[in-house]
């Protein structure tokens, strides 16, 4: 093949291959964009739909909280029969609790969620402690006192909890 028919080989492809690679860069720049486009509309409708259930559910997981302080529990259950049998029922209470609240772990932080779980545990052995330190011959009343006075004294273990839902509100909405 000579040089001429070399060069009117070349000249007759150059503007089919810029074309072609004009078409390519306009075609995959649309691409991109339709892409992002419809990505953000998804995060929208997302958003819309999940914000909603996950403020929910950290307000169900405030009012968990809230509910299992010692002070509130010795508020709702009175104290009947022994303090025995009144440490189980304070247990049994946040156990109850717990269990229905824990499908809210989805949209709860996992560290926020940890602490909760922590809280629930240390509550439960805040009563289980001071049942101890009163002894079996306790009155369910006498309990019940002790708790609150002992509460009083001591920072709820939800507290921390608490704090920790209330910043990862104010940090994500």
């Amino acid at each position: 093949m000579d040089s001429n028919t070399l060069w009117t080989v070349i000249i007759a492809l150059l503007p089919g291959i810029l074309v072609a690679a004009i078409s390519y860069g306009l075609i995959d720049k649309f691409l991109k964009s339709e892409s992002l486009r419809r990505e953000i509309e998804v995060r929208k409708i997302n958003n819309s739909e999940i914000i909603p259930q996950r403020l929910s559910a950290y307000e169900r997981m405030a009012l968990f909280l809230e509910r299992i302080k010692p002070t509130s529990l010795t508020r709702r259950f009175s104290p009947q029969s022994t303090a025995k049998n009144y440490e189980g029922i304070l247990i049994q209470a946040v156990q109850s609790e717990w269990e229905h609240n824990l499908s809210q772990q989805i949209y709860v932080n996992p560290d926020s969620w940890k602490l909760i779980y922590s809280a629930k545990n240390a509550t439960q052995n805040f009563i289980r402690q001071c049942m101890e330190d009163l002894g079996e011959d306790a009155t369910a009343s006498q309990l019940q006192e002790y708790i609150i006075t002992k509460s009083i004294s001591e920072n709820a273990p939800s507290n921390d909890a608490l704090l920790k839902l209330q910043v990862d509100i104010q940090g994500n909405l």
